[in-house]
């Protein structure tokens, strides 16, 4: 993606950046699983966090997926719904007067479209007492299919790398120790989905500077067009 679209796709100055959480990487369905929403303090502003199953907290989420519908589902004003689809599942984005930005650039897209975006999660309990998950953007951008494909790719890395620490370091990991208390979910669910997400981008698709056999670091990874098409995302974990 040129300069130019970064620039005029995205408007958030890089000094809004300053404290906030790492954004990490997950895959829709295990997204959507991440209902148990917990603070690490009483401190009046202390962040919320939703616990991945896989053992991992996360305070935003960086997602790139396809677009495939905007709906308006105000009543009084505007409120955007996004669909947003990986090669996992689906998950619903929601903006309005608070994130005036946001909902400007969903209101002028014509799905479907690859986009990238940086959200905080919500939840909200449903009439039969389920739990819903879903996505507050930030900032939201055009990608092209590329940078949607280096996207599954390192988060396929990601989550491997948080599936591995789940099985073996449950001792030593408090938030892997949370998550095994919090959810009844079996860890190879989500290996199956890696499989559909390798499958996607094809078998033998692994990140950049990477085997087969050795994913190698996951900083080795080129991450330059992502991080300039939301500039607020700190990409690096």
């Amino acid at each position: 993606m040129s300069d130019s679209a970064a620039t005029t796709d995205n408007s958030t100055d890089t000094t809004q950046r300053q404290g906030r959480q790492v954004a990490k990487r997950a895959f829709a369905t295990e997204l959507n699983d991440a209902t148990h929403v917990f603070k690490e303090s009483d401190e009046e502003r202390a962040p919320n966090f939703a616990l991945l199953p896989s053992g991992e907290p996360a305070n935003r989420y960086f997602l790139v997926g396809t677009l495939t519908e905007v709906t308006d589902v105000g009543k009084d004003s505007e409120y955007w719904q996004a669909r947003i689809v990986d090669p996992t599942g689906t998950v619903f984005a929601y903006t309005g007067q608070y994130q005036p930005e946001a909902a400007a650039f969903l209101s002028q897209l014509e799905p479907p479209e690859y986009v990238a975006l940086t959200a905080k999660p919500s939840t909200y309990e449903t009439d039969d007492g389920g739990v819903n998950v879903s996505l507050r953007p930030e900032t939201i951008t055009r990608v092209d299919e590329a940078t949607r494909n280096q996207w599954v790719a390192e988060t396929i890395s990601r989550t491997q790398a948080r599936l591995d620490a789940f099985e073996s370091d449950a001792d030593n990991n408090s938030f892997v120790a949370m998550s095994r208390q919090q959810y009844d979910i079996d860890p190879e669910t989500y290996r199956k989905v890696l499989a559909d997400a390798r499958e996607d981008i094809g078998m033998n698709a692994v990140p950049k500077g990477a085997t087969e056999d050795d994913p190698g670091d996951e900083e080795a990874v080129d991450e330059a067009a992502i991080a300039a098409a939301v500039a607020n995302a700190d990409l690096a974990e």
